[in-house]
């Protein structure tokens, strides 16, 4: 177990999952020449990312016209731009949504 490094960066990000990858990436392309560094402790990215089942969330579940909701479906639809700018393989696949009560609807 490492318990002491020391890490020459401008930037160190905690954690290789979709969160910390996409701040990486953000701030190399917003901030040229800004050195950015991942630390990650599995041996590869997006170690947690991948069992939460990969969902994209669309902001359906949110309030309508919340800024929740907008930088949800904003977000959305960047993931999907990224992988097809990227040649990343990506599925939409939809989701369904049951009320349960006439509340729900």
């Amino acid at each position: 177990m490492v318990t002491h490094a020391a890490y020459d960066c401008d930037v160190l990000v905690v954690g290789g999952g979709i969160v910390g990858l996409s701040s990486a990436y953000a701030l190399t392309r917003t901030a040229p020449g800004t050195r950015v560094t991942v630390l990650e402790k599995e041996p590869g990215p997006a170690a947690r990312t991948g069992p939460g089942g990969g969902v994209v969330h669309t902001g359906i579940q949110h309030a309508p016209g919340s800024l929740q909701a907008r930088w949800t479906v904003r977000g959305a639809a960047e993931l999907a731009a990224f992988c097809a700018e990227h040649g990343i393989a990506h599925r939409v696949t939809g989701k369904l949504i049951v009320a349960t009560a006439g509340g729900e609807l």
